[in-house]
């Protein structure tokens, strides 16, 4: 990296500190720390959902596929599409109704405590992971860029992002995470055209792909993708149906995400906020295939091909090789997606903590506690401190990719199955539920780390089945002293 890069990494990460603080120097309540006084509007809560979901991980993960693989992965940029059909007409309008701070309170409702706080904890499991290897992915690969000492880097990037997040609560991440968004997705657009122009256009960089494969499935077709065999990495159906239950579990059933549907001003305002994301998010898509055909141009043109392995240092010195400026936007907007990924993780933890075990009193009254400044900033850096620390550990586990198809997206479906069973409740118990739950929070890590030659794709839906069906089990077989509910309405009619 050129001094530009390091004074343009130097003035990103400055700039949206002081940004941070200055925003969290008003007066809050818990109301305020929690949701931002519910007052967001539409294109706030869209950039705040992108930069949310966004990290580093996409970039080493989507990216690194396509250096590697081709172009398989990009069958999952439809499913954008399709996931938001029921979210935006099903999802949003009753998390909406509920006007709660924790998605998981309408679980104690419907079945009792117990179930609601199980939800609760598997979800501040599973985000406290997806942040550790978010982290861990940040290091690596700008570890590659500058030279800098990975768990030096990891340190850097948690601290900073906690420090700013236990000071101004919900109303200062989400105003951050619009800075965060727009830096990604400029920094973004500008690392594939310095990209394509060192690769003398478009049409030669996809002449090049073709001849190395990598616009495989495509070009040359390859009919495999529609093979049903679940061996297969990757093909049509995995890649839809897997995809499909990990984004329904993010946008259904994940905090950090709903926590912005209810910090939204009003119902159009989440759910345009929500088509803003998914534009968002298609577009940064494009890109990251766009860099990691790049990425193996010019690994080919140096000579460093084949190469073995996880590509993540390869795409390191990739974004080194940019030029001046480019290099520098780009390394501040993969550190900014982390940064709001992290944050967001970090708050929304904290909120389910303080919302699902240590006050359980209703959303309506909330917003009128007095903020215990102390006590809500010890939580939150412990929280984010956790994260931090466990990152240092994450490299021992397989690849980035691996790690967030089989284990991240692998625990987040024993959390949907948990949050669409609490929606349609039909023939369930409460001990069935909490006892099923369980069972299958520990199938669902057996199968992650057990069952091999399985697309990467399936892991979520295996896991998803495996829970729901636990739960209809136990709920036969545990009836005594369960509360049955089967007889009452559904809560979605």
């Amino acid at each position: 990296m050129s001094i530009l890069d390091y004074a343009i990494l130097l003035a990103y990460l400055i700039g949206i500190l002081i940004l941070g603080l200055a925003v969290s120097r008003r007066h809050q309540s818990r109301g305020d720390f929690l949701l931002a006084g519910r007052s967001m509007k539409w294109f706030v809560v869209g950039a705040s959902i992108m930069a949310t979901v966004f990290s580093v991980t996409n970039f080493t993960g989507f990216a690194g596929e396509v250096f590697g693989h081709g172009l398989y992965v990009t069958l999952a940029i439809p499913v954008f599409v399709l996931v938001a059909l029921p979210v935006l007409f099903w999802v949003m309008p009753f998390y909406h109704r509920m006007k709660a701070v924790s998605a998981y309170e309408f679980l104690e409702r419907n079945f009792d405590l117990r179930v609601r706080r199980l939800a609760s904890a598997l979800f501040i499991v599973w985000r406290v992971a997806w942040m550790a290897v978010a982290l861990y992915a940040t290091g690596r690969l700008l570890s590659g860029v500058t030279g800098i000492n990975l768990y030096s880097l990891i340190l850097i990037t948690g601290a900073i992002t906690t420090a700013y997040t236990a000071t101004g609560g919900m109303r200062s991440v989400m105003i951050t995470d619009v800075a965060q968004c727009l830096v990604l997705l400029v920094s973004l657009a500008i690392a594939v055209a310095s990209s394509v122009h060192a690769q003398h256009g478009i049409l030669n960089l996809l002449h090049r792909s073709s001849a190395a494969g990598l616009l495989k499935p495509f070009h040359p077709f390859d009919p495999s993708i529609f093979s049903l065999d679940p061996r297969i990495r990757m093909t049509f159906w995995s890649v839809l149906i897997g995809t499909f239950t990990a984004f329904l579990a993010r946008y259904g059933a994940d905090q950090k995400v709903v926590q912005r549907y209810f910090a939204a001003k009003s119902l159009d305002d989440a759910k345009r906020g929500f088509v803003l994301n998914i534009a968002f998010a298609i577009f940064a898509l494009l890109c990251l295939g766009l860099l990691g055909l790049g990425a193996n141009a010019w690994a080919a043109a140096a000579g460093i091909l084949p190469a073995k392995g996880e590509p993540a240092a390869l795409l390191g010195r990739f974004v080194a090789s940019l030029p001046p400026g480019a290099c520098g936007l780009l390394v501040a907007g993969l550190i900014a997606s982390t940064m709001s990924s992290v944050n967001a993780g970090v708050h929304s933890c904290y909120t389910a903590i303080r919302t699902d075990f240590l006050n359980r009193r209703p959303a309506s009254t909330a917003g009128d506690d007095t903020l215990d400044i102390h006590s809500d900033r010890v939580l939150t850096l412990s929280v984010g401190a956790l994260a931090t620390f466990l990152a240092c550990f994450v490299g021992n586990l397989g690849t980035i990719f691996e790690i967030a198809n089989k284990v991240i997206n692998g625990l987040g479906s024993p959390l949907l199955a948990l949050v669409l069973l609490g929606l349609f409740r039909r023939g369930l118990t409460s001990t069935g539920m909490l006892v099923g739950g369980i069972a299958g929070i520990l199938a669902s890590v057996a199968i992650s780390g057990w069952v091999s030659h399985l697309a990467l794709h399936y892991y979520a839906v295996a896991n998803l089945l495996v829970t729901v069906a636990l739960c209809y089990g136990f709920s036969l077989v545990l009836p005594a002293g369960s509360t049955a509910i089967s007889d009452q309405k559904s809560e979605i009619r």
